[in-house]
């Protein structure tokens, strides 16, 4: 059999290695600046695992066996996690110097390939005309700047400015105003066709650090200015004054309502108060002219039921002269007190059904018959006369 030559030999072993060991898939772990970021590894290893960056392999970051785990500064791997074979690292504060491609490895073998990205940092900023944008470099150089019009309708802008070597080069519209003072890049005299965003890029490792979002005001004419200025200052004292005005009318307006109710609830009460003695007075009244009435009505019975008692018998009459009685003709005396009780009964409105209507219902039947009884017994008109006259005036008759 042939042999092959050294460089023959040499080249079928390179081929055969990186034929048969396929490269080791990464992954991405994105997190904000200054932020605590994991970086997962899956791969359980009972030997002695170690993490380092990719382009620093001789730098330990941090190493873990089966007694403990070490780490430098910044860098943590928990050995609870290790024997669990999920050896992460942590970097408890993330900046620019520790984005790289991180490589895990289990006694020399690569397990984990993982990269740390940050996140683009955003920001606004508003300008007077005439006025500077700074912009920080946090990243070693080279970076560019990218400027995109804020009215522009493209996705990409044009590079404006690079710094290389700590040196600053700008297109020619740009370098009479841009200046570098390292970590700055500062943008003079801005006016308003500056407005848009500034992107300042990592050239090295192809990543974009910041964007600056630049907004430059429209400056009114003083003039313009002032006299807009007075307008609303203007408004606004009128607002305020039609305000106050309508609280304190509303304030004036609700205490003269609540006076005038105050009011209105003493006239009320007061009202009340003369009604009730008023009632008061007329119940007394009442009850004083119904006694009197009362009184009367008694009064009148008792003379009639004396009456009755008087001439109810004829014996009374035949025992008597008439010029012995002072009270004579009987009948016309009799007659008159039964008109007058009637008469009281009637304005009382006394029933049939009262005590003192079923007493002269019995009474005035017997007053009746008495009146009957003592027409035959009547006296000539010209002493009826003389009686009656003698009643009314006694001194002429005894004269």
């Amino acid at each position: 059999m042939q042999s092959c030559s050294i460089h023959h030999c040499v080249l079928f072993f390179l081929t055969l290695t990186f034929t048969t060991v396929p490269a080791l898939a990464f992954t991405s772990v994105t997190v904000k600046l200054h932020q605590s970021a994991t970086l997962p590894c899956n791969s359980r290893c009972s030997g002695f695992v170690k993490w380092t960056m990719f382009h620093n392999p001789d730098y330990i970051l941090a190493q873990c066996d089966q007694t403990a785990c070490r780490s430098e500064k910044g860098y943590e791997v928990s050995h609870d996690q290790y024997l669990q074979g999920k050896p992460h690292l942590t970097i408890t504060a993330v900046d620019y110097s520790k984005r790289a491609l991180y490589t895990c490895q289990c006694d020399g073998v690569e397990v984990c390939d993982v990269r740390l990205v940050i996140d683009t940092l955003m920001s606004s900023v508003q300008l007077n005309p005439g006025e500077a944008l700074v912009m920080d470099l946090p990243v070693p150089e080279p970076v560019e700047v990218i400027y995109k019009p804020i009215d522009s309708a493209g996705l990409y802008g044009e590079q404006i400015c690079t710094v290389t070597q700590r040196s600053l080069q700008c297109k020619t519209e740009y370098t009479r105003r841009a200046s570098l003072s390292y970590p700055n890049i500062t943008l003079r005299d801005v006016n308003m066709s500056d407005s848009g965003s500034y992107t300042i890029r990592d050239r090295k490792n192809d990543e974009v650090i910041h964007i600056y979002t630049l907004i430059v005001k429209v400056v009114q004419p003083e003039s313009e200015g002032k006299l807009v200025s007075h307008w609303v200052h203007g408004v606004i004292v009128g607002i305020l004054l039609l305000i106050l005005m309508i609280v304190g009318a509303g304030f004036v307006l609700k205490n003269w309502h609540v006076k005038r109710l105050k009011k209105e609830k003493a006239d009320l009460e007061e009202t009340i108060k003369l009604n009730e003695s008023v009632t008061e007075g007329d119940n007394h009244r009442q009850r004083a002219n119904s006694d009197a009435e009362a009184a009367q009505l008694i009064k009148q019975m008792l003379k009639v039921d004396t009456l009755i008692q008087q001439y109810k018998t004829e014996s009374v009459r035949t025992s008597q002269s008439w010029t012995s009685l002072n009270d004579i003709p009987v009948v016309e005396l009799l007659k008159r007190k039964k008109a007058e009780l009637d008469e009281i009964l009637q304005g009382r409105e006394i029933s049939e059904q009262d005590t003192i209507g079923q007493w002269w219902s019995l009474k005035r039947p017997e007053l009746d018959a008495i009146i009957e009884h003592w027409k035959k017994y009547d006296a000539e008109p010209d002493q009826i006369i003389q009686v009656e006259q003698c009643s009314s005036a006694q001194e002429l008759c005894n004269q």
